[in-house]
C-alpha cells in the first residue's frame, strides 16, 4: 500500500474515533430516562450538577448531549498500539460542521504530520509543512453523521453503562464512568471505555479507552477542554 495512502487512512480512522468517542457513549436506550439537551454546553450551563446518585446512564446521556451542543471544544488525543503506531491529535471543533486537526504519527518507523481542516462539505489535507490540498472525501459529512444524535442512540440501545466512582482532575470534582461497545459505526471494533464527568456542569472532561481494531489492540486518552471558546476555523488561502 503506498506509504502516503496508508497514513491518510490512519490518521482518517484516528479522526473519526478521536471526534466522536465521546458521541458515541450510551444514549436513551438501555433504560433509565434521559433528559433534553440543553443548549450551551459549557461551565454552569450544560448538563448541570451531577451527583454519584444519579443514574449512570442518565449522566452519560446528559454528557454527551451537551457536548453535542457546545458550540465549540478542543480535544488532545494520545493513542499507542500494538503494532508499534503511536499518535498524538490536536483537534479544534466549532458547531456545527468545521473542525482543524493536527495528527504527529509513528509508524513503520517514520515520523508523519498530517493536517486536516473540514468545513462543511469541504476537505483539505497536507502532508508536514507541504502545500494544502483538496480531499475528494467528504469527510465533514462523515463525522456529521457520527455526531447525529440519532445514529448516536441507535448504535447504543441496550449498552451498560457502569459508576467506577469519584475522582478529581486538575482540582475540579470529577465522576467516572464505564462503557463497552462493540461494532461501533458497523465496524467490528470493541472498546471499553471510562469517562470522567465533571460535577459542576456535566460535561465530559477526558476518557480513556481499551480498543481492538482488524487484531490490533490500542489505548487511547483524551482530555476536553475549552468548551464554548471563540475558535476560528477558516479553509486554507490558496
Amino acid at each position: 500500500m503506498n506509504l502516503k495512502f496508508r497514513i491518510q487512512t490512519l490518521a482518517l480512522s484516528s479522526l473519526l474515533f478521536a471526534l466522536t468517542a465521546c458521541s458515541s457513549a450510551p444514549s436513551t436506550g438501555g433504560g433509565g430516562t434521559a433528559s433534553a439537551p440543553v443548549a450551551g454546553g459549557g461551565a454552569g450551563a450544560g448538563a448541570g450538577v451531577v451527583s454519584a446518585s444519579d443514574k449512570p446512564l442518565d449522566v452519560m446521556t446528559k454528557a454527551i448531549r451537551s457536548q453535542l451542543d457546545a458550540k465549540s471544544y478542543r480535544a488532545r488525543m494520545e493513542q499507542s498500539a500494538s503494532n508499534g503506531t503511536n499518535i498524538t491529535m490536536q483537534v479544534e471543533h466549532v458547531s456545527p460542521d468545521r473542525d482543524h486537526v493536527v495528527m504527529d504519527a509513528k509508524t513503520g518507523g517514520q515520523n508523519t504530520k498530517v493536517e486536516y481542516i473540514i468545513v462543511g462539505k469541504d476537505t483539505y489535507t497536507r502532508m508536514g509543512d507541504g502545500p494544502w490540498t483538496k480531499s475528494p472525501m467528504d469527510m465533514g459529512g462523515m463525522l456529521n453523521s457520527f455526531r447525529d444524535p440519532k445514529v448516536i442512540e441507535d448504535l447504543t440501545k441496550g449498552a451498560e453503562v457502569k459508576f467506577i466512582g469519584p475522582d478529581t482532575l486538575g482540582g475540579m470534582p470529577m465522576l467516572v464512568y464505564q462503557y463497552t461497545l462493540d461494532n461501533f459505526g458497523g465496524v467490528a471494533m470493541k472498546s471499553v471505555t471510562k469517562t470522567w464527568v465533571a460535577v459542576s456542569d456535566g460535561m465530559p472532561r477526558k476518557s480513556e479507552s481499551d480498543g481492538e481494531f482488524q487484531g490490533t489492540k490500542s489505548k487511547t486518552f483524551i482530555t476536553y477542554s475549552d468548551y464554548n471558546a471563540d475558535i476560528k476555523i477558516e479553509l486554507p488561502k490558496q
